[in-house]
C-alpha cells in the first residue's frame, strides 16, 4: 500500500505544476502565431525590376531572332555584317546590365531618373528589334534590309552613346574618375563613325566598323572598365 500512496503523492505533485494529469498549460496568441517571413527590398532593386524586364526582352528577341535563321536555314538571304552586328548589341545589352549595378548608390530616386534609365533599357530594345523584325517575308535578302534599315539602326545606337554618357555621370564623381579617358575618346570617335554609317553604302566601311566596333565591345566588358566591388 505504501508504494500506491507514494505514487498518489508524485501525481498530485505533477498536476499542481500543471503538467501530466494537471492543468495542461494553454498556447498564447504569440505562440501560435505564424511566423512572417520579412525581404527586404532595396529602392534599386525595386527600380531595377522593370529595366531587366525590358532588357530581357530585348536579348529574348536577338536569340530568337538568330535561332530562327538556325533551324530555317534557306529561308532568307543571311549577311553576316547583320550578324557581327546583332552579336554587338548582345554584348552592349550584356554590358549595360552588368554595369547598372553602380546605379545602387544612388540614394535619392526621383520619377525624372527612373524614366531616364527606362528610356535608355527602351533604347536598347529596339536595336534589337530593328535587327530581327517579326514580319521578315520569306526569301528576302538581310543585306538589302540592312542597309535600308541602316539610318534608324545607326541613330538608335547614337542615341545610345548619349545616354549612357549621361548614365555615366548619374553613376557619381568617383566612378567617373575611375574610368580611362578613353572612354571619353571611344564615345565621342564611335558617334562619328556610327554617323558615317548611317550615310554611306560601302560595303568595306561596313564590314570594318562592325568587326571593330565589336571587339571594342568585349575590351570594355572584359578589361577596360572598373571591377564591381
Amino acid at each position: 500500500m505504501d508504494w500506491i500512496l507514494e505514487g498518489r503523492s508524485v501525481c498530485a505533485e505533477l498536476g499542481s505544476s500543471g503538467n501530466l494529469l494537471g492543468r495542461v498549460p494553454t498556447k498564447t496568441a504569440e505562440t501560435i502565431r505564424p511566423q512572417r517571413w520579412e525581404i527586404a527590398m532595396t529602392t534599386f532593386e525595386y527600380v531595377a525590376v522593370l529595366v531587366s524586364i525590358v532588357v530581357g526582352l530585348g536579348i529574348a528577341h536577338l536569340l530568337h531572332g538568330v535561332g530562327r535563321l538556325i533551324s530555317q536555314p534557306g529561308r532568307w538571304k543571311i549577311y553576316w555584317v547583320h550578324l557581327v552586328w546583332a552579336l554587338c548589341t548582345f554584348l552592349f545589352l550584356v554590358h549595360f546590365w552588368w554595369w547598372e549595378f553602380r546605379m545602387s548608390t544612388v540614394e535619392v530616386w526621383t520619377p525624372q531618373l527612373y524614366l531616364f534609365l527606362i528610356l535608355y533599357a527602351v533604347l536598347l530594345f529596339l536595336l534589337c528589334v530593328i535587327l530581327f523584325p517579326d514580319d521578315f517575308p520569306d526569301g528576302r535578302n538581310y543585306r538589302e534590309y540592312y542597309y535600308g534599315r541602316r539610318r534608324w539602326f545607326f541613330g538608335l545606337w547614337i542615341a545610345v552613346l548619349g545616354v549612357d554618357s549621361i548614365d555615366t555621370m548619374l553613376k557619381g564623381g568617383e566612378y567617373v574618375a575611375s574610368l580611362p579617358i578613353s572612354y571619353w575618346q571611344y564615345q565621342v570617335v564611335g558617334a562619328a563613325f556610327l554617323a558615317v554609317a548611317m550615310v554611306t553604302r560601302n560595303a568595306r566601311f561596313h564590314a570594318a566598323w562592325a568587326i571593330l566596333y565589336t571587339l571594342i565591345q568585349l575590351a570594355w566588358l572584359f578589361r577596360l572598365r572598373p571591377p564591381i566591388s
